[in-house]
């Protein structure tokens, strides 16, 4: 861990705010985060640029274009927000389904991980997984990270998603979904040896992140909140695939294990998925949760009740990509939710978009 703390970068109000939200208490305001660069091309643009489309391992990550990218991001998010700026090493890998063993491919905007699983009888399972080379590649990513910083900005967790989206990975969606009927014998030393890669690569990032005496922002995009201790993200897209029976029954208590390891966890939640906010509330190792604003894909309805079901238990995240309906809808969010234990999470694609949220904040500034 390095010994360089974190520059102050809050003012006391912001940190104020900050702590409300994870007290779950009465704030002056929402507190609100803008991200610059939404795909890997927009927030990446060196890296990508020489990142070949195909097949990726971990030697085509070039540390010096990485950073560059960050100092980049960094100068120009300056006083955007009440998030400081925080980077990662590389979300846009799927590095836990790397270290699994999918294939990584990439596109010019993008990364994906393909299926490695094509029978579970024959699959060698390694349990060494920090010597795998896309855990060493990532762990030096991350001291490179802390050491460039300074202190200058914070260096967070990356996306790790959750053990049901590893696996998911691993089969692909479809044979994924069909396993829990066919061969649910399987499912669960799978589904174990998936959790011990998350726990693993979680405990060997907290151990380098350096102290903060401001507290500590995870990821550094559209999945972000404030934490007083070491936070991370957890996440099971895959429940989608999945019945709520079958979620509650193999994937549940893996995540109330796994949340119940760490100081502070954050769990991401799509809107296909609306069923589960009733489990997930009730996970005592779980202090707030994200649901996506998705509006062409799930029911936006729904979506409003279940940021409301969630703000009544837990702190909450409401998250959004910009468009030009945002300020309507940033009015409308402010009449309709309390000021209590609520973030407004924005993603744009560029500086001049996140100027215009940024004006759009400062609206409801101080009212």
């Amino acid at each position: 861990m390095s010994n360089v703390p974190i520059q102050s970068t809050m003012s006391e109000d912001t940190l104020k705010r900050h702590q409300a939200f994870w007290k779950h208490q009465q704030m002056d305001r929402p507190s609100w985060g803008v991200s610059v660069g939404f795909f890997a091309n927009e927030a990446y643009p060196r890296v990508m640029a020489k990142m070949p489309s195909g097949p990726v391992k971990p030697e085509n990550i070039l540390v010096d274009d990485l950073l560059d990218d960050f100092d980049e991001r960094w100068q120009a998010q300056q006083g955007i927000g009440d998030f400081p700026f925080t980077c990662s090493p590389f979300p846009s890998i799927p590095w836990l389904e790397a270290i699994a063993g999918c294939p990584i491919m990439a596109s010019p905007t993008s990364f994906w991980a393909e299926p490695c699983i094509a029978d579970f009888q024959t699959w060698q399972w390694n349990d060494r997984v920090l010597e795998n080379p896309w855990a060493q590649k990532f762990l030096e990513l991350m001291q490179v990270l802390v050491h460039h910083s300074q202190g200058r900005y914070q260096v967070s967790p990356s996306l790790m998603r959750g053990p049901a989206d590893v696996l998911s990975a691993m089969r692909g969606a479809s044979q994924f979904a069909l396993d829990f009927l066919d061969i649910p014998e399987h499912i669960r030393p799978a589904l174990d040896h998936c959790a011990l890669i998350w726990r693993e690569m979680a405990k060997a990032q907290l151990d380098l992140i350096p102290p903060s005496s401001e507290g500590y922002i995870a990821l550094e995009s559209a999945l972000r909140a404030w934490a007083p201790e070491r936070l991370l993200w957890l996440q099971e897209d895959a429940m989608a695939l999945l019945s709520p029976k079958l979620y509650r029954e193999f994937i549940l208590p893996l995540d109330i294990e796994l949340s119940a390891l760490f100081p502070c966890i954050a769990f991401h939640l799509h809107g296909t998925a609306l069923w589960a906010i009733d489990s997930l509330i009730q996970v005592p190792g779980i202090d707030a949760i994200e649901l996506n604003l998705e509006a062409a894909f799930c029911d936006v309805e729904g979506t409003l009740a279940g940021w409301k079901k969630i703000q009544a238990h837990k702190p909450l995240v409401i998250w959004r990509i910009y468009s030009e309906d945002f300020p309507i809808w940033l009015e409308g969010i402010l009449q309709e939710f309390p000021a209590k234990g609520i973030s407004i999470q924005v993603s744009v694609r560029n500086v001049e978009e996140a100027r215009k949220v940024q004006d759009e904040f400062r609206r409801y500034e101080g009212n």
